[in-house]
């Protein structure tokens, strides 16, 4: 048999076929470590790994399904081979993966949200299964039976396997759906993306041919798997393409930032990808002398996405790890969502992205041009996202109002179509219908529907530059403002600031929009000059986008209401902040200042 490295993976057309045939040719090669949180490793070759996912795919195919012409498997495990075994499960047995997670924190108000979300998914979409941990059978059963249901509840434990037993068939259909992706928002309607086998297979594919990965390579990240970025793009994409691949959790990167990097160069990995946030917590969180020992040298493509990214992440980041062999070319800013299956636009394989700023004019969210720098204007930094990913795939910059495209240098919605869009929103026809189904008023796209991302974007350079979103925008007297803009004022005025949430309140006697700003600092204790951290955001706001704050506070570490992949939550701190739930240790008010709280 010839080395797994001089190897080469064919199209498949599905994911399923994909890990058939690599148990076959790449057998006894190293599929998926996955470091646990005792420190001990799980690990699957490709067989094994096949052999784990068939055996969960025997079982769940012979499943009822109950709203759809086959069975809804809930996976609701901990990050881990079992949670990779189960979603192959599903795809195998031609069953549809529906993603989720266990509570992510012990205290009582997260696990109300937690029976909260998944009673929601549940109704929203009456699985057949739920396949869990031992430790949460009972408490999943007492949230089916509140919803009026009774899946089968099971347990991978429950599900014996052999690496050498007999696989069943691959039933996996591309036309098949394969994946109901809920996307992060409200608990009270949770909607999810209608993820096809040929959406994964057409988006996976190009990706892989823009990085040009395959066997004999590695991969090293610690993204949740229920989050599209960490399950088809950390998960997927290297398992599919044949690689190695190194997993730890989102917990045990946030204890231990220097151990992602430490796999990345123990392993020789060529790829990796983590949200904004991740590359500059590798920065803040790892003192130099620890960086000791590093090689970072074959880290070919590293990319940054899932929040806007920041020119001063892409920077410091290449500062801080060049000396330990990191290209800084192999930074690659890329732009998706789950509802284009996950990547849209991407680099070229290591091309500096398009640097730039727009200026921000008013009225109208989607208004505003690229422009050089010019004294005493509001300004957003753009950084290049690359292009479409793929030559089907349309990324039009679109002005909402008139349903015609801007031109380069614009800014203006994005909207998308081609073979990597998902198929809408399970049951909920009205919001697909709105969101999947738009129309370019230009004659050479008749007859072609477009998704309605929400995200504010302008062609720069030949790129795609992200510039915020529709919904974020903070009207402040009759002036439309990002708040990705005053966040990153805010985290550039003082060194303590590591991160800010801007958003937007109404005053109850004039009901105009106040601007607040809350900000986690690297360091607390009685050595720390909060009063100097407010008046230096409350200036720094002030002068670079005339906006006088109506308060500005330093909240505890973690208080700042983010997504699981890093997105900051505004319409949540928004909410919690109008509810006096922040409790911040130190507060300026217009009119008063208090310090007070403990970290």
């Amino acid at each position: 048999m010839p080395s797994a490295a001089s190897q080469t993976t064919t199209e498949h057309h599905t994911l399923g076929h994909a890990l058939a045939s690599h148990a076959e040719r790449l057998s006894a090669t190293t599929a998926l470590v996955y470091g646990r949180s005792d420190g001990a490793q799980d690990r699957r070759t490709y067989a094994e790994l096949y052999a784990q996912a068939a055996a969960a795919g025997a079982v769940l195919h012979e499943l009822p399904p109950r709203t759809h012409d086959r069975p809804f498997v809930l996976i609701a495990l901990p990050d881990g081979v079992d949670y990779v075994a189960s979603f192959f499960g599903c795809l195998l047995a031609d069953a549809v993966a529906v993603t989720f997670h266990p509570p992510l924190m012990s205290t009582m108000r997260a696990g109300r949200a937690w029976d909260h979300r998944l009673e929601q998914i549940l109704r929203d979409c009456e699985p057949s299964a739920v396949v869990t941990a031992p430790e949460l059978r009972s408490r999943v059963r007492a949230v089916a039976d509140t919803a009026a249901l009774a899946p089968l509840v099971i347990t991978p434990d429950e599900i014996p396997w052999q690496a050498d037993g007999e696989a069943g068939p691959v039933r996996t259909r591309p036309r098949h759906l394969a994946l109901l992706q809920y996307t992060s928002g409200s608990t009270s309607s949770p909607k999810g993306a209608m993820v096809s086998n040929a959406n994964l297979a057409h988006n996976i594919a190009h990706i892989r041919r823009n990085l040009g990965t395959g066997p004999g390579q590695s991969a090293a990240g610690w993204l949740p798997l229920f989050h599209d970025m960490g399950l088809i793009g950390m998960v997927c994409h290297p398992l599919t393409a044949g690689m190695s691949l190194h997993m730890s959790t989102p917990t045990g990167f946030l204890r231990n930032p220097l151990g992602w990097l430490r796999t990345l160069s123990d392993t020789g990995s060529s790829f990796t990808i983590a949200p904004d946030f991740g590359y500059a917590t590798a920065v803040r969180k790892v003192a130099q002398e620890r960086r000791e020992g590093l090689d970072l040298s074959g880290l070919r493509h590293a990319l940054n996405g899932a929040e806007p990214v920041r020119r001063r992440t892409v920077t410091a980041f290449a500062e801080a790890y060049e000396p330990y062999g990191f290209n800084p070319h192999a930074m690659m800013p890329v732009y998706g969502l789950a509802e284009a299956t996950l990547v849209v636009t991407c680099l070229d394989r290591q091309a500096p992205p398009a640097l730039g700023e727009v200026e921000r004019q008013t009225p109208g969210a989607a208004n505003g041009t690229v422009q050089g720098s010019r004294p005493g204007t509001t300004r957003t930094e753009l950084v290049g996202c690359g292009t479409s990913i793929a030559a089907d795939i349309e990324v039009a910059v679109v002005d909402p109002k008139t349903s015609r495209r801007r031109r380069p240098g614009e800014v203006g919605e994005i909207w998308i179509s081609g073979p990597s869009v998902t198929g809408g929103y399970w049951g909920h026809e009205k919001v697909t219908r709105e969101t999947f189904e738009a129309t370019v008023d230009e004659p050479e796209f008749r007859g072609r529907r477009f998704l309605r991302t929400g995200d504010l974007g302008v062609w720069h350079e030949g790129q795609l530059c992200i510039a915020g979103r529709i919904k974020d925008v903070i009207i402040h007297r009759g002036t439309n403002h990002h708040p990705q803009d005053l966040e990153a004022t805010a985290e550039g005025c003082h060194e303590l600031v590591a991160r800010a949430v801007a958003f937007a309140t109404r005053d109850e006697w004039d009901q105009d929009e106040q601007v607040v700003l809350a900000c986690e600092l690297l360091a607390y204790g009685p050595g720390v000059d909060c009063a100097a951290v407010l008046s230096a955001v409350r200036g720094a706001v002030l002068e670079e986008h005339g906006i006088a704050p109506a308060a500005v506070a330093v909240v505890r570490s973690g208080a700042v209401p983010r997504t699981t992949s890093g997105k900051l939550r505004r319409a949540e701190a928004a909410k919690r902040w109008s509810a006096g739930e922040f409790k911040p240790v130190a507060l300026w008010h217009r009119g008063e200042t208090s310090e007070g709280g403990q970290r």
